[in-house]
């Protein structure tokens, strides 16, 4: 059987400093979004075990596109480099037996890091607006038409107001929404927008 996991060196665990970067600095949200991660991903080999077994490919393939674009928003840069890798080679057809339990190990690895980060971050965000009052509904509006256009300038729109967007969406929205857009996934990110509205 042929070797699944690349010989490529191996990054890291989970990146703080990425996935902070993403969220502009908004240490408060960072960990908002991390304990979300736990609560909605740690299950996700079991349930795509469920899914495949059930002989359903096409959802355990959202599933796993669902954790890359998480897990890249939070730097964890092993699950999402094997997310990657398990969604292409369930789009291919291709047999993934051997790909699930290193997936597994890395998430379990994961939700050990994150457990030791959290209490090193806000459990609030700090309130401040440094740009001033924003009117959240132009700011819907702008994000909503940028996505619906495929412009990349809606990934900064998403960074530079994630503590406002977070507040307004909810936080799992706005993960949702945040998570497709940096994997250029405009119109997931438009569909989780709508959905939060």
């Amino acid at each position: 059987m042929s070797k699944q996991v690349p010989d490529a060196p191996i990054r890291r665990c989970l990146d703080t400093e990425d996935g902070l970067g993403r969220l502009m600095g908004k240490r408060g949200l960072y960990r908002q979004i991390l304990q979300r991660f736990l609560i909605d991903y740690s299950g996700s080999v079991p349930r795509m075990t469920l899914m495949l077994q059930a002989g359903d490919r096409t959802q355990a393939q959202r599933e796993a596109h669902l954790l890359k674009g998480s897990a890249g928003l939070i730097g964890a840069q092993q699950v999402h480099d094997l997310s990657v890798l398990l969604e292409n080679a369930l789009a291919a057809g291709t047999d993934i037996s051997t790909l699930l339990p290193f997936l597994d190990d890395a998430i379990k690895r994961l939700a050990v890091a994150i457990e030791r980060v959290l209490p090193e971050l806000p459990s609030e965000e700090e309130s401040e607006n440094e740009d001033g009052p924003i009117n959240l509904h132009e700011l819907l509006h702008k994000l909503s038409f940028l996505l619906n256009e495929g412009d990349g300038a809606a990934i900064d729109l998403v960074e530079q107001h994630a503590g406002l967007l977070a507040a307004a969406l909810g936080v799992t929205a706005y993960e949702a929404v945040a998570a497709a857009a940096h994997a250029f996934d405009f119109e997931t990110a438009l569909d989780a927008l709508y959905s939060a509205r």
